[in-house]
């Protein structure tokens, strides 16, 4: 009886922590991705929305400079662009083709939902 329990219980952990690595997978490659090419100061928030959208949020700090980026928006979209990953990462073999990495820049606690970036959306009009 000893040996079922334990069979059922590593059976559970195994499904579990393959469950568990292929969710974190795509957030912690990309958390990593986003912080190797923004200042050291600046915070990278990462995590599905929806099951189509792996969102990150980038605050940009100091307050002085993220607001200067904030205001202005070339600016702020180029930068975002320049952070969205390219058409050979690995992100993207993790992640189906309908599914997307859209970049959200956060200034003060606010969101800039009218400033995200489509990374997919990008690539597609690249090629």
């Amino acid at each position: 009886m000893m040996r079922i329990y334990l069979f059922a219980l590593a059976t559970f952990l195994s499904s579990y922590a393959s469950a568990f690595s292929q969710e974190r997978g795509p957030i912690t490659l990309l958390t990593s991705e986003l912080k190797s090419k923004t200042p050291a100061k600046w915070e990278v928030h990462v995590r599905w929305r929806e099951e189509d959208t792996l969102l990150a949020t980038i605050t940009p700090w100091p307050y002085q400079d993220a607001f200067e980026l904030w205001y202005d928006q070339s600016k702020l979209f180029g930068t975002l662009t320049a952070l969205c990953p390219g058409p050979d990462d690995e992100i993207w073999s993790l992640l189906q083709a309908k599914q997307d990495v859209v970049l959200e820049p956060t200034v003060g606690g606010k969101a800039g939902v009218e400033a995200r970036v489509s990374c997919r959306k990008l690539l597609s009009a690249t090629r």
